[in-house]
């Protein structure tokens, strides 16, 4: 370990992480899960190339390895750590957590979908005080109104005694911005529940850190 890299981990240890910079932590994250030598240098192309922390964690091994000095097993740490990150938000305990609206319902749902590169559907079962019964993933791979598991998702809501639910799905490629087949979507599936007295609070289109709900923007009664 170079004198630099030394000096920034005295700094992690002792002034906690808030002390440094993202290029900073990504050094030393580069130089503790792989010895890479010259990691300083490492972690500002990285970030030069894709702009941000969070875009150089997120890019594809493909992208990775087209940085200067990086290899398989860095590329490889780097795409750990961003599932890592996943699954600790995945596994906080959530039962009997209180979701009141818009806000808490994107709050609580985007680390469901970060990173992810595919579509993916899931549904929040809350009881009528706005308690969180269930989180069930519904489905993963391409989402329209075609084929969304409707009767997936109704028992779901069913078998959880839900007074509402939040419906949310992903645009991995694109922009948190309703299509027309999500607007199709939410009002067939606001009729289904309709039928057995369950609320439609609301449905989210999420994409990266974004989202935006169909009842703001108007799509739900």
């Amino acid at each position: 370990m170079d004198g630099s890299t030394a000096n920034l981990l005295r700094r992690f240890l002792q002034r906690a992480p808030d002390a440094l910079t993202d290029e900073e932590l990504l050094t030393l994250l580069l130089h503790a899960g792989t010895g890479a030598e010259e990691p300083q240098a490492l972690a500002a192309r990285l970030i030069g190339q894709f702009g941000s922390l969070g875009a150089a964690l997120s890019a594809s091994p493909e992208e990775l390895a087209s940085v200067e000095g990086m290899d398989a097993s860095r590329a490889l740490l780097l795409r750990l750590v961003t599932e890592l990150h996943r699954r600790y938000y995945l596994s906080r305990p959530f039962s009997g957590a209180r979701l009141t609206g818009t806000t808490d319902f994107g709050n609580f749902l985007l680390p469901f979908f970060y990173g992810a590169r595919e579509e993916l559907v899931y549904l929040l079962a809350l009881d009528a005080a706005g308690r969180l019964l269930t989180c069930t993933c519904l489905s993963e791979g391409s989402v329209n109104s075609a084929n969304v598991p409707m009767r997936k998702l109704m028992r779901a809501a069913l078998s959880a005694n839900a007074s509402g639910v939040v419906l949310a799905h992903n645009h991995p490629a694109g922009i948190a911005l309703p299509s027309h087949e999500d607007v199709e979507l939410t009002r067939r599936l606001q009729q289904a529940l309709d039928v057995v007295d369950i609320l439609l609070l609301d449905h989210l289109v999420i994409a990266d850190d974004d989202f935006v709900s169909l009842r703001d923007s108007g799509y739900l009664r």
